[in-house]
Parts: structure tokens; C-alpha cells; sequence
């Protein structure tokens, strides 16, 4: 039976076509802008875990500046110590030759000021405090303190390695769920876009089929 107030071929066709477009629009977004979840509507649980995912990686990548920073300031602390241990050790050479008063003054004065700038550059270490009595328990005191250095540095690049496994594994997750599949995109987007074309020629189809009426009258 043919129709002519109501052309239900043609309404059938425009609707499957405006289904073609969505689905034509939605893989060009996503091969445009590398992601398959570019707005709730396209993935809405999918959306919030993306975001738990990324605020976790971020807060990661933090921590790991952290430890960085750590490591730096036990470094800066470490390379005063250096200077002060053989600053202590010159002192007891000195004292043990006797004299050198002045030179020991300066040294002591130095030492001190050496450690005192670095905590001022951000420096992280127990400060020992250096006197011109120096002996081997104080060489013993600026050994432990860079030990103690030496051993924040170790647990902080640990702990880096832990946190950038983490934020790999963290990334990777996000990944799975936000980004776009090239070859599964451009897949369909060919498939729509070959659906639209027939979806076009099948509504001009569908618009011509009244004209068969006119046969009818003539």
C-alpha cells in the first residue's frame, strides 16, 4: 500500500539516518580528540573512574616531587658535611702539633657558617656543632650525620621507584578507560559513514515512492 499524507519508508529512513550521524559524530570526536569518553553521555561510570584515576596519578606525581626534594636536601646536607668533616679533621691534626690557634678560630668559625647556609639553601641533616676542643668523637658525630644523609637519600630513591611503578600502573588504568581505540574508531567511523550515505539515498528513495501514485490518476 502506498501512502501519501504519511510516508512511513521515508520516516524510517530519516530516523536510522539520524542514527548513523550520532554514531558518525561520536567517532570523530573520539579519533579527534584521542579519547573514547569525552563527555558523561559517552561513558558515564566509565567518566568518574577516568577522574579517580587521573586525581590519583596526579597526587602520585606529587609524592614523587617530594621525594625528590628529599633527596635534595640530604644531598645539600651531605656536601656540607663533607667540608665540615674535613674542616674537624684539620683541627685535630692542628691540635695535635700544637699552636695554630688563629687557623683553628677561622676553621670553627667556618664550619659552623658552612652548616648554617645550608639549612638556609634547604638543606636536610643533622648539624654538628664544631669547637676548637675537635677530636675523633666529633669526627665520629659528622660520620653519622652523613650516614643518616646518606640513608634518607636510599629510602627516598625507593620510595620513588615504588611511586613511579604506581603511577604507571595508575596511568595505564585511566588509559584503558579514557582513551580512544584507533583502529576500533576508524573502523566504525568508516562503517557510519558508508551508512549515512545509504541512509541518504534510501530517504530520497522513500520520497519518490508518492510519485508512483500519480500513476494511479492518470
Amino acid at each position: 500500500m502506498t501512502q501519501i499524507n504519511t510516508n512511513t519508508y521515508s520516516l524510517n529512513a530519516q530516523r536510522n539516518l539520524a542514527k548513523n550521524s550520532l554514531g558518525l559524530s561520536s567517532a570523530i570526536e573520539r579519533l579527534s580528540s584521542g579519547l573514547r569518553v569525552n563527555s558523561a553521555k559517552d561513558d558515564a561510570s566509565g567518566l568518574a573512574t577516568g577522574m579517580q584515576k587521573e586525581s590519583s596519578a596526579r597526587v602520585t606525581a606529587v609524592e614523587i616531587r617530594q621525594a625528590a626534594d628529599a633527596i635534595s636536601a640530604a644531598q645539600i646536607g651531605d656536601g656540607a658535611l663533607s667540608v665540615v668533616g674535613d674542616i674537624v679533621t684539620r683541627i685535630i691534626e692542628l691540635t695535635k702539633m700544637g699552636g695554630g690557634d688563629a687557623e683553628i678560630a677561622q676553621l670553627v668559625t667556618n664550619a659552623n657558617a658552612i652548616q648554617t647556609d645550608a639549612v638556609a639553601k634547604g638543606g636536610s641533616f643533622t648539624s654538628v656543632t664544631v669547637t676548637s676542643t675537635a677530636d675523633a668523637a666529633m669526627l665520629t658525630s659528622v660520620s653519622n650525620s652523613r650516614a643518616s644523609a646518606g640513608a634518607t637519600m636510599n629510602n627516598q630513591e625507593y620510595k620513588i621507584q615504588a611511586l613511579r611503578v604506581s603511577y604507571e600502573n595508575q596511568q595505564a588504568a585511566r588509559s584503558r578507560i579514557m582513551d580512544a581505540d584507533f583502529a576500533e574508531e576508524t573502523s566504525r567511523l568508516s562503517r557510519f559513514q558508508v551508512l549515512q550515505q545509504a541512509g541518504t539515498a534510501m530517504i530520497a528513495q522513500a520520497n519518490a515512492l508518492p510519485q508512483n501514485v500519480l500513476s494511479l490518476l492518470r
